[in-house]
């Protein structure tokens, strides 16, 4: 009698993309933290005691609240040419100088994860944060550049769509927003499911030349074009990023 193949498939434990907001509010520039060989994504409720005389002595505590963080093992990256750090990497290290000097809410950043394949897993998270700890490990010569970095939550966690869910791209900010009509101006296009870009548009003109540089980021040089607000559109094999107020680029 044959035996009954087994349907399971076990989830990698590396599973999990980190984005980090480096946009300035009310604009979101989610961008992706590359270099992860560790990530920790902790979740504690804070209680207090709630013991009563009638328990007889036995312990009972009562959740007053919860906090939360990320806990990575970070290869500190730098470009091809080893002539500057990677730029998020940069980014989180600013933003620890800023909470260190000026408290932590100076150095209050975006970050959201969630499963890279898309899965609702249930635990595709958004909050506001600041890093707490970006202290180098190795101390010897021929240790890996690895920092331990500890991104601490502020305030509430609240459970986004996993942006992996769907493999239409969007569009979610834009760096500058706007530019002279002309042309010219190289462009910073941030959002998410870039990859296999075939298209960039500002409005219905394709942007002069572009550059995909991950699946979150698109370096684009736009086109010449009447003043006024065009609506900066990238295509993939998924399909056409969707009209939205953040991929709005002004002509002047």
């Amino acid at each position: 009698m044959a035996t009954t193949p087994t349907t399971r498939v076990t989830a990698l434990a590396r599973r999990y993309r980190v984005d980090i907001d480096t946009g300035v509010y009310p604009a979101s520039q989610y961008q992706e933290l590359m270099g992860k060989a560790e990530v920790k994504l902790i979740e504690e409720l804070r209680t207090e005691g709630d013991e009563a005389y009638e328990d007889n002595g036995a312990a009972r505590e009562q959740v007053t609240g919860y906090n939360w963080r990320l806990e990575i093992k970070l290869f500190h990256s730098k470009n091809a040419a080893g002539t500057a750090l990677d730029t998020v990497h940069r980014f989180l290290r600013t933003k620890f100088e800023a909470a260190k000097l000026n408290g932590a809410q100076a150095g209050e950043f975006g970050v959201r994860w969630y499963d890279k394949d898309g899965l609702d897993d249930g635990n595709s998270k958004e909050g506001r944060a600041y890093v707490k700890a970006f202290p180098p490990d190795g101390g010897n010569p021929g240790a890996l550049d690895m920092i331990s970095l500890v991104i601490q939550g502020q305030g509430p966690l609240a459970a986004i769509t996993n942006p992996n869910a769907t493999t239409v791209p969007a569009v979610t900010g834009l760096s500058p927003a706007g530019g002279s009509t002309a042309g010219g101006n190289l462009v910073q296009v941030y959002g998410s499911k870039f990859t296999g870009a075939s298209a960039v548009k500002f409005g219905a003109t394709n942007a002069t030349n572009y550059t995909v540089v991950n699946d979150t980021l698109i370096v684009a040089t736009a086109p010449a074009a009447t003043a006024g607000a065009k609506d900066v559109t990238v295509t993939t094999p998924g399909g056409t990023s969707p009209n939205t107020a953040a991929d709005d680029y002004t002509y002047a």
